[in-house]
């Protein structure tokens, strides 16, 4: 009750000293209140001008930010749709590997013993190149389609060596001990050979698999001598006389 006599009394104070205060004091006052007035008047339509400008400012970028949400959900749909594409491929393709694996496995057996069965010409190399390949398609770590091109660069060596005719040197077995010798390979169907120590001979088929015999017959040394002197010398054709090394029986 207090309180509300002091305002009370307060604005009655003022409205006493506003009516004595003079004429012009008033008008200059009320000019002023006036000019405050329009001045916040303007600086608040200009505030409101202002936050409808940040307004549409916000909602243009809201559009924006959502054309490209909606983007990204169409990229993100697309990536799906690739991914299990190529999961389907990649299951597909597992599918066809596995196959193609068994049949080229299959393929590297049936020449590994054609090798196996055919003249000892560095045989052990030969045998252990389609080990390795199986090996190694066995275990992944040759794709199928990579161990089939292998298969068929050995396949075309091995017709190559069928076809020609040549001078090499490799390990072999005479009386009992492994020494290095020359050999002279026609093709695929005789292998002779002449160590260092002047002995030679020949592979003959006995016992169950090859043997390299030694030539007991002059004649027959002096043959195969003149042999490696043609080969030697680039001479890959022609007409020789030579021992048999199927005398004994059919390959």
């Amino acid at each position: 009750m207090t309180r509300a006599l002091l305002v009370f009394f307060a604005s009655a104070l003022l409205s006493s000293a506003w009516a004595e205060a003079p004429a012009d004091s008033r008008a200059e006052a009320l000019a002023r209140l006036r000019r405050e007035v329009e001045t916040l008047s303007t600086e608040l339509g200009e505030e409101k001008e202002d936050a409808r400008g940040r307004l549409r400012a916000i909602e243009a970028q809201k559009v924006e930010i959502e054309v490209q949400i909606r983007r990204e959900e169409l990229r993100l749909a697309q990536v799906a749709g690739e991914a299990e594409a190529r999961r389907a491929e990649l299951t597909s393709h597992a599918t066809r590997g596995a196959d193609l694996a068994l049949a080229v496995q299959a393929a590297i057996a049936r020449m590994r013993a054609v090798v196996a069965a055919g003249l000892p010409f560095h045989l052990p190399d030969r045998l252990a190149e389609m080990d390795t390949l199986s090996s190694q398609l066995a275990t992944a770590s040759l794709t199928p389609e990579a161990a089939a091109a292998r298969l068929w660069a050995f396949t075309e060596d091995e017709l190559r060596l069928a076809r020609e005719n040549g001078l090499d040197r490799q390990v072999v077995s005479v009386d009992g001990a492994e020494v290095l010798a020359d050999v002279a390979r026609l093709g695929m169907v005789a292998l002779y050979f002449r160590t260092e120590g002047g002995v030679v001979g020949m592979v003959t088929r006995g016992g169950g698999g090859w043997q390299w015999t030694r030539l007991e017959d002059r004649e027959d040394e002096k043959a195969v001598g003149v042999l490696f002197d043609k080969l030697k010398h680039g001479v890959r054709t022609g007409a020789f006389t030579l021992p048999n090394p199927y005398a004994g029986g059919a390959p």
